[in-house]
């Protein structure tokens, strides 16, 4: 194990929060199975009163290809993961032993005892 730091893929600043609704078609699509079901609505009719639905998942297929990193592969995710894990082990490791340090025990002891 080197002593550099694992190589960590970047990306763009986080989107902004996709809306609460963006993938809620499914109560649309059961109305209009049920406006079918019921002889509401004929079947020459579908392709039209769907049109909203069709719009509302392209929108959503939209939203999700633009997130960062939906390129990326499980096994990149993973291993990104194992690095980041390794870095806070690192990192932990590195924190225990400057809390070890005499100088840093005489700090605490000093700070302890004036208050």
């Amino acid at each position: 194990m080197t002593n550099e730091p694992p190589s960590i893929v970047t990306s763009n600043p986080p989107p902004e929060f996709l809306p609460a609704n963006a993938f809620d078609f499914i109560p649309d699509l059961h109305a209009l199975l049920l406006r079918v079901s019921r002889e509401e609505l004929e079947l020459k009719d579908v392709d039209h009163e769907s049109s909203h639905i069709r719009l509302k998942m392209e929108k959503a297929r939209a939203m999700v290809a633009n997130l960062p990193d939906v390129d990326r592969s499980l096994e990149e995710q993973k291993k990104e993961i194992r690095d980041l894990e390794e870095r806070i082990e690192k990192q932990r490791g590195m924190i225990k032993a400057v809390v070890e340090m005499q100088i840093v025990k005489d700090i605490i002891r000093r700070k302890g005892g004036a208050e």
